[in-house]
């Protein structure tokens, strides 16, 4: 073969290799992948009132992978699958497409984060402070929340606002607890009751100082059994990060229809404590000051109760009346990471055994 015939077919062959090159870059470009994690130790372990009997006990809480893939600049995938406890548990998080219109207007469908309250849309562990989400977003918004559904989002970055506005499978109130509120009532999409829909809604105001108001109505399931069960949802919170200074205030409160009837649907007896709040309540203040975007030192204080009240002929259990305060330091050697250390210290409404005391370390990490 001649030297010029040699040159040639290696020419050809750089030229397959660096256009193959190049389709498969544009193909990853459209691809981004991005997850969070942390692991927790806590002592004594549990999410309730600390029993000091109980052991201490260390988990890989939860790993998360997700992924972005732009089939157009127009039309955008968005998913994440949350492995928790050592990958023991997996579920959908979330998986949408946004169809992108303008900033003001946009359209979104498929399995979405419900953007009721500040934390269950952006609930990354290097987002709080606290080794644990903070409890009110967790006891009585249900965070992590999602449900299928369609809708609208948009905003103004001129004017610091931000709004989503869903509609979406209904809750699952026959699942619906004393001690944990509506929390088990979240569909997750595995073949979830559908029968109802409901309405959900968040307005924001991003700045120095942010706000936002999120609304949530719909029917339970427990309608297609003669019930009329209805969930009203309402939150409220303030932000305001200045100076060094992270302050923050959460309100919200749930309000359920025909919670005598549904106690009866599920079978919880009118001579004890078991019933369904009929009004569920959470209030959290927390006060944090970062130095050098470094080391956070905070305070938080939540007074939760899923009986704040309940039906007529129906007593509510003191134990659900609680409140927790956490004080811990929080320290990014980088942004995305984070060590934490706090402790707990509960308290609930009931006469004798009634407070407790949990320590809690934790590393946190998102890219």
């Amino acid at each position: 073969m001649k030297f010029t015939s040699k040159i040639g077919l290696v020419a050809a062959a750089l030229l397959v290799s660096a256009t193959a090159a190049m389709a498969m870059e544009k193909e990853e470009s459209k691809l981004h992948f991005h997850g969070y994690g942390e692991v927790h130790y806590n002592s004594p372990k549990g999410s309730n009132l600390p029993k000091e009997s109980d052991p201490a006990q260390i988990d890989a809480h939860r790993m998360v992978l997700g992924w972005e893939y732009t089939f157009t600049d127009k039309i955008i995938l968005n998913a994440e699958v949350d492995f928790e406890h050592s990958a023991r548990d997996m579920e959908l998080e979330y998986v949408y497409i946004d169809f992108l219109m303008n900033p003001a207007l946009n359209l979104r469908a498929g399995s979405m984060l419900m953007p009721v309250g500040p934390l269950n849309e952006y609930h990354e562990p290097t987002l709080f402070y606290s080794v644990e989400r903070p409890y009110v977003q967790r006891t009585i918004i249900p965070s992590t929340w999602s449900e299928g559904g369609f809708g609208i989002f948009g905003g103004s970055a001129d004017l610091g606002l931000r709004y989503r506005f869903y509609v979406v499978s209904g809750l699952n109130d026959k699942k619906f607890t004393a001690e944990d509120g509506i929390r088990s009532g979240r569909g997750k999409l595995n073949e979830a009751p559908s029968d109802h829909v409901a309405y959900v809604g968040r307005l924001e105001y991003v700045g120095p100082l942010s706000a936002g108001l999120s609304l949530y109505q719909g029917k339970g399931d427990a309608a297609n059994s003669g019930g009329k069960s209805e969930v009203g949802i309402v939150t409220a919170d303030l932000r305001f990060r200045k100076w060094g200074w992270d302050l923050q205030a959460v309100y919200a409160e749930v309000n359920i229809d025909d919670v005598k009837n549904l106690n009866g649907l599920i079978g919880t007896s009118t001579a004890g404590n078991k019933s369904i709040g009929e009004k569920i309540v959470g209030t959290t203040v927390e006060v944090a000051y970062r130095i050098k975007d470094k080391l956070v030192p905070f305070v938080r204080y939540e007074a939760f109760n899923t009986q704040d009240a309940v039906p007529a002929g129906f007593t509510a259990d003191p134990k659900n009346d609680r409140k927790v305060t956490t004080f811990g330091v929080a320290y990014f050697p980088i942004p995305d990471v984070a060590i934490k250390i706090d402790q707990e210290q509960w308290e609930n409404g009931a006469a004798t055994g009634n407070k407790g005391k949990r320590t809690n370390l934790g590393i946190a990490y998102m890219f």
